[in-house]
């Protein structure tokens, strides 16, 4: 983490280490690698037999491969030939895939890239009534709680098509 060297990290972790870049020089913070209990992450595609094709500008390969257990979520479920000729995307097999559910627009309401966008009212929305007990209540009473399903969810944000 070269951006850190010189900050606070230092003083509130004695286990983060300063070291020269072997590279270019520049002094770089060390830091211990993260090992997860579980990640939840949502891929692109997944194929039948659990391989994923992750966002490149996400770090969820790299969340995977540091995970003990990882439970993936994808858009969709394709034959395994159809995931390796994909155009675009970070494949990660699936021997890094504890467990794999099918669940259209299961990023919401954050992006999957070229299915739905962004969410930003809804983004908002949620900054909003988390800012309180009582109100971020409400917004898991009115988006979890009360909804029988995830479909009747996409259908309560709008995206009840997706469900289909």
């Amino acid at each position: 983490m070269p951006g850190h060297v010189g900050s606070d990290y230092q003083k509130l972790r004695p286990d983060f280490k300063v070291i020269a870049d072997p590279y270019s020089g520049k002094d770089v913070l060390l830091v211990p690698a993260i090992v997860p209990d579980v990640s939840l992450i949502h891929a692109l595609q997944a194929d039948t037999e659990g391989n994923l094709l992750l966002d490149e500008k996400e770090d969820d390969f790299l969340l995977a491969q540091a995970s003990r257990v990882v439970v993936a979520s994808a858009d969709e479920i394709v034959p395994p030939d159809t995931l390796r000729r994909a155009p675009y995307g970070v494949r990660l097999s699936a021997i890094y895939v504890t467990a794999l559910v099918h669940v259209p627009g299961g990023a919401h309401p954050t992006a999957c890239r070229g299915r739905y966008g962004w969410d930003e009212g809804h983004i908002k929305e949620y900054l909003r009534l988390a800012g309180s007990d009582a109100a971020f209540r409400g917004y898991l009473q009115r988006y979890v709680l009360d909804l029988k399903d995830h479909a009747a969810y996409l259908a309560e944000v709008g995206l009840g098509a997706l469900a289909a």
